[in-house]
């Protein structure tokens, strides 16, 4: 139970009174500081609203409100009050920033494009008297970049991991004996361009091959093109032609995914995905868009800002304070990409290992936090005197080789300690 049956405005009367004890006892009952009185105000809302009080008041009021109950959270910790989640963190935290429009549009026929959205402590819907639920749920739900359009991250893995398999093979003609057909052009201009196109949506359509264990499997099951036809029959290709155009595309598609078309961590991590979710303090004067559903009838508001967001906070707020990973092994990642290009973690910002929903029912297992001086010893472990211009100077093979080995060394117990 999130609101406390008896008085839903109770803790606005306790930031109003200055009653930290109260918020306290009622915290620690379950209750949470979620309701939101007639102006739409939640109660922190109303702390940040307040100038009557001083600095030492307000933050007693504040970490009373938003301190962790997890027992393994670090002392003084209190919780961010937005969330942004996203496949692009390396990509984030290189730029030190959430940028507008840095990536493709999401689409969707109400979709808002070209902004920084936020999983903030406000209403989900018009009408709702408490704030939305699961804040880092949401945020974690964006940052997979799941979706089976050729423009998200998870179709874009699969079709780096085939195309990937298929320039292997041309490099050691070792094609094993996958079905073959034949691609169908729309018409013969520009058969170049054609073929590239029609090669992303082959791949995107086989994406599930790259469930298999080895590149050999999945071509096996691969219906490999060694044919060009055009639809109307106006033009027709040599053996060679067709190898050739093939071979230069199956390399582009492989090419422009490595250089920036798919989140770096996919790359470095051979297609799978570091999903994560950046925590910030309070931040002030977000707009609201509005997608409605038609089929239950209920609009659902998200708060976003039109400009770039610096990580290190804008006049609005919205510092940094904590990135959220999956796993020890992702960390490992993260840490390898931040060696090999020369990207600093923010200052004092916590790292937060979020387990998965398994660990959390089977060994009840709580998230851990590593602080600055943490992550440093998390990173020496890992590199294990190795210099930083020596990783830098690796190439991706010999970067994804790295990987593996980083993340079975995180893998194991104390690897963060």
């Amino acid at each position: 139970m999130r609101i406390a049956p008896s008085n839903p405005a109770i803790f606005h009367e306790a930031v109003a009174h200055d009653d930290v004890k109260t918020i306290q006892e009622l915290r620690a009952q379950g209750y949470q500081p979620v309701t939101v009185d007639k102006n739409g105000d939640s109660p922190m809302d109303l702390l940040s609203k307040r100038q009557d009080i001083n600095d030492e008041t307000r933050h007693k009021l504040h970490h009373s409100l938003l301190s962790s109950l997890n027992p393994t959270a670090p002392r003084g910790y209190v919780k961010p009050e937005a969330f942004h989640g996203s496949p692009w963190g390396f990509e984030i935290l290189r730029s030190a920033a959430l940028k507008t429009g840095a990536n493709d549009p999401k689409g969707g026929s109400q979709s808002l494009e070209g902004k920084v959205f936020f999983s903030d402590r406000t209403p989900l819907s018009i009408g709702d008297v408490e704030t939305r639920d699961k804040l880092r749920q949401s945020a974690r739900i964006y940052a997979l970049g799941a979706g089976s359009k050729l423009t998200t991250v998870e179709t874009r893995s699969e079709i780096y991991l085939l195309a990937r398999a298929v320039n292997r093979a041309y490099k050691h003609d070792a094609f094993p004996g996958a079905p073959k057909i034949a691609l169908l052009l729309p018409s013969a201009d520009n058969p170049e361009k054609a073929v590239y196109l029609s090669l992303l949506s082959h791949l995107a359509a086989h994406g599930a091959l790259t469930h298999e264990k080895s590149d050999e499997k999945m071509l096996m099951k691969f219906p490999f093109p060694v044919d060009v036809t055009v639809k109307d029959g106006s033009a027709a290709f040599s053996s060679q032609q067709t190898a050739t155009i093939m071979r230069q595309a199956f390399e582009r598609i492989e090419q422009e995914l490595v250089d920036g078309k798919l989140p770096y961590l996919n790359v470095l991590n051979e297609g799978s995905g570091v999903p994560m979710v950046f925590g910030f303090s309070k931040i002030e004067n977000l707009q609201t868009h509005q997608i409605r559903n038609k089929l239950l009838n209920k609009v659902s508001q998200y708060s976003y800002q039109p400009t770039d967001h610096p990580l290190s906070g804008s006049a609005s707020g919205g510092k940094l304070k904590e990135i959220e990973v999956k796993s020890r092994q992702d960390l490992a990642t993260l840490m390898l990409a931040c060696v090999a290009k020369n990207v600093p973690f923010p200052d004092n910002t916590l790292i937060r290992i979020n387990p998965s929903p398994r660990d959390k029912q089977s060994s009840g297992a709580k998230a851990q936090y590593l602080n600055s001086a943490a992550i440093e010893r998390f990173r020496c472990k890992l590199m294990n005197d190795q210099e930083r211009s020596d990783i830098a100077s690796l190439d991706l093979n010999e970067l994804q080789t790295l990987n593996r080995q980083w993340r079975a060394l995180a893998a194991t117990p104390g690897s963060s300690s």
